[in-house]
Parts: C-alpha cells; structure tokens; sequence
C-alpha cells in the first residue's frame, strides 16, 4: 500500500490548484463585492466556497511535512475536517438558499449536505490513517475533485448570479 510519502505529487498539484482557485475566488468576490456584500446568500456562499478551497490547501500541507507517523498525520487530517466540518455548519445557519437551488445544475453541488460530506472524507481518511493504514489516503482523492467543483461551480455563481440573487 502507499504510504505518505507516495502522495507527494498529488499533495504538491492539489495545494497548487487550491492557492490558484482561492486567488481567483477573491477575484471573482472582489469583482462583484458590491452585491455580495448587501446580499446574506452570496455571502454565505462565499464562505463555504473559501473553506472548500482551503480544504484541500490544508490537506496537502499536511501530507508535504516530512517524516510524520500514520498516527499524527491520521490526527491533523481528521482536525482539519472536523474544522472544515463546523465551519460550514456554521455557514450554513446563516445561509438561506433560494428555493429554486435544487433546480440548477449547481443544486448538487452547491448544498451543505455534498460540502460536509468531503469534509467527513478527509476525517475518514485521517481515521484510517491513524489506524496504520494508508489506503485512507486513497479518500482525499474524491474529496479534493468534489471541494474543487463544488467550489468553482460557486464561484461562477458569483460572475454570473441566478437571476433571483440579483
């Protein structure tokens, strides 16, 4: 099985999209700062965009520190999803989303229940992690690809809002 070490280059390309896609939501925000800023919605998805940009920032940061053990690395990954996790329940009660949001392609992946649900991946793969096994970390994979589509279908919203968040 691999082990940490394996997932270099996977934690370097990752964290590189990460920083790349968290630059451009700022740019994305800061171009329409004005709306966002007098609407509740788009503020909260701001938010959850930045913590499931971040997500996978933090997480290839912790596979990059050197000569960890299964245990440690296994730990801060089930922190940083259990952080990520709150984060966006928090979010969430302040987020009243329009009622058509079900209805767009975005629905899917624009709703607390799928950013959570990467969240307890990372937390997943950081238990099987501490346990000694690497195959957990085989879990950051589809959480990274679903933090990022998630997070650029919503920062789309943000250059070109639904006509009801206008």
């Amino acid at each position: 099985m691999a082990g940490p070490v394996d997932w270099e280059s996977f934690a370097v390309m990752t964290g590189g999209a990460s920083g790349a896609l968290t630059g451009l939501l700022f740019v994305a925000v800061s171009l329409n700062a004005n709306r966002i800023a007098r609407h509740p919605v788009l503020r909260a998805i701001a938010a959850q965009t930045l913590v499931l940009f971040l997500a996978p920032l933090v997480m290839a940061t912790l596979l990059l520190a050197p000569r960890q053990t299964d245990w440690a690395l296994g730990a801060e990954l089930m922190t940083a999803g259990l952080a990520g996790g709150l984060s966006l329940l928090a979010i969430g009660r302040r987020r009243r989303g329009p009622a058509t949001a079900d209805q767009r392609l975005t629905g899917l992946f624009d709703r607390r229940d799928t950013s959570i649900v990467v969240m307890l991946l990372f937390v997943a793969a950081g238990a099987v992690q501490a346990s000694g096994t690497s195959a957990g970390l085989y879990l950051l994979l589809p959480a990274s690809l679903v933090a990022f589509v998630s997070g650029v279908l919503s920062a789309w919203n943000f250059l070109l809002p639904p006509p009801d968040l206008l």
